[in-house]
This record gives C-alpha cells, sequence and structure tokens, in this order.
C-alpha cells in the first residue's frame, strides 16, 4: 500500500527535506502579517518551499553568512532533524534545525 502524503508548500521535516540533506536559499526573505521571516527555499530534489525563521535558525546561519539576508542568497545550510514540543498540544513533533553545511558529514553537529 502507498504511503499518502500531501503536498505542503512549507519545508517539512522528514516529508520533503530529511537529515543530512542541505537547503539553498533562493531569496532574501519577506517579512508576514504576524512580523516572521519567510523565505524561499530550494531542496535537494529541486523542490521551491517556504521556510519561517526561527531565532535558533537565524543564529546559526549568521554565524557563518552574517545578518544581512543579502548575503544568503545562493547559500547553502545543513539540515538537522530534531524532536521539539509542540507547545499547544505538548506532543512531539519533527522540526528543522539549520547547521552549517559539511557538519553532519563529518559528524560536527550543533548541540541544542
Amino acid at each position: 500500500m502507498p504511503e499518502i502524503r500531501f503536498k505542503s508548500e512549507w519545508l517539512k521535516a522528514e516529508d520533503n527535506i530529511f537529515h543530512g540533506e542541505n537547503i539553498v536559499f533562493m531569496n532574501t526573505g519577506e517579512q508576514n502579517e504576524k512580523g516572521e521571516w519567510v523565505f524561499m527555499v530550494e531542496t535537494p530534489k529541486g523542490e521551491k518551499k517556504k521556510f519561517s525563521l526561527n531565532k535558533r535558525n537565524f543564529e546559526a546561519i549568521r554565524k557563518i553568512y552574517g545578518s544581512n539576508s543579502d548575503k544568503w542568497v545562493g547559500k547553502e545550510m545543513a539540515v538537522r532533524i530534531i524532536d521539539v514540543e509542540n507547545p499547544k498540544t505538548g506532543e512531539l513533533v519533527r522540526a528543522v534545525r539549520l547547521i552549517a553545511p559539511g557538519s553532519v558529514e563529518a559528524g560536527i553537529e550543533e548541540a541544542e
């Protein structure tokens, strides 16, 4: 029986991106009506997905490329998949954390 999945316009852990894969930033990002930064990224399969930036992922990117998102376009970040607690339900859900490219392959994953 086939695995049923619904397509999403968003980058989703273990749905359209997996641990150890890299994403590439396609634009400089835009703030939505809630003030959240949303970027278009490309997956290894060439899919373009929306990615909502949180502070933890921002810090990982800033350490490598700086805080000006103009410098992020065309740049890669590696994906680490972790479990986080959903603040609304308390359930553990899979989430994307960005780390330096090559960190997963080298076994150098940043601590939570």
